[in-house]
């Protein structure tokens, strides 16, 4: 396990452009629930009701600002872009920049197993944090900081015709190439029903090409192909 000491948790402010007036509260979005079997400290609560809060301001402030920048622009490529700038993949980007996986409270098992470097943990703390800051400043504060979190993605953001999603570009890609289709295996799942994680892994004729994780059967899947399709661009680059 780790310990969130004040000195990294004041480096994380300093990165996050926001100052906690009740600094406990990101500690807390920084406790994953395997740490509450190991720890000895009474009263911890791990980040998941935190999660879930942040999950819901992020999604709001996201669709909100979508649709002031974007007039005009048809729901179908609002929607995509919105799903592609608060999924899992994006926000452990985000999380990994902003140094989290310093700062995890951790359980020894989950750690030893990659558990600091996963973008599916790391993205999960990023809203945790989203929801601290909400708590601690409002929702303008919360606001600004999810929009300074994402300020890049935004600025790459162009309107045009719906994206095509991972899986249907792997697909056509691979029935080019290959004459066969790509299969898709749920290799493991993990968490409490309300906060499933799945991983999956993408194969083509037996051979693995690249594994993905979400919290849905199809987000893993979707993770798979795009990280599929990421290591093929790289391979032919």
């Amino acid at each position: 396990m780790c310990a969130s000491s004040d000195q990294q948790l004041e480096r994380l402010q300093d990165r996050l452009g926001y100052r906690f007036s009740d600094p406990a509260l990101l500690r807390q979005a920084m406790i994953h629930r395997s740490y509450l079997n190991e720890s000895t400290e009474p009263g911890l609560e791990s980040n998941e009701r935190l999660e879930f809060l942040g999950d819901a301001v992020l999604g709001a402030v996201v669709a909100q600002q979508l649709y002031a920048d974007f007039p005009g622009v048809g729901e179908g490529w609002l929607t995509v872009v919105r799903s592609r700038l608060v999924r899992n993949s994006t926000l452990g980007q985000i999380g990994q920049q902003l140094g989290l996986s310093e700062c995890l409270l951790m359980g020894a098992g989950v750690a030893n197993e990659g558990g600091r470097e996963r973008f599916s943990v790391l993205g999960r703390v990023v809203e945790a944090t989203i929801g601290a800051i909400w708590l601690d400043g409002g929702e303008e504060e919360a606001r600004r900081a999810i929009l300074n979190l994402l300020d890049e993605h935004f600025k790459s953001l162009e309107p045009g015709e719906v994206p095509i999603d991972p899986k249907s570009r792997l697909q056509h890609v691979i029935q080019a190439q290959r004459g066969t289709e790509p299969r898709y295996v749920i290799t493991h799942e993990s968490g409490p029903p309300h906060d499933r994680s799945f991983r999956a892994v993408v194969e083509v004729e037996g051979a693995n090409l690249a594994e993905g994780e979400g919290r849905s059967k199809r987000a893993a899947e979707m993770e798979a192909a795009r990280i599929a399709l990421d290591l093929m661009m790289k391979e032919s680059a």
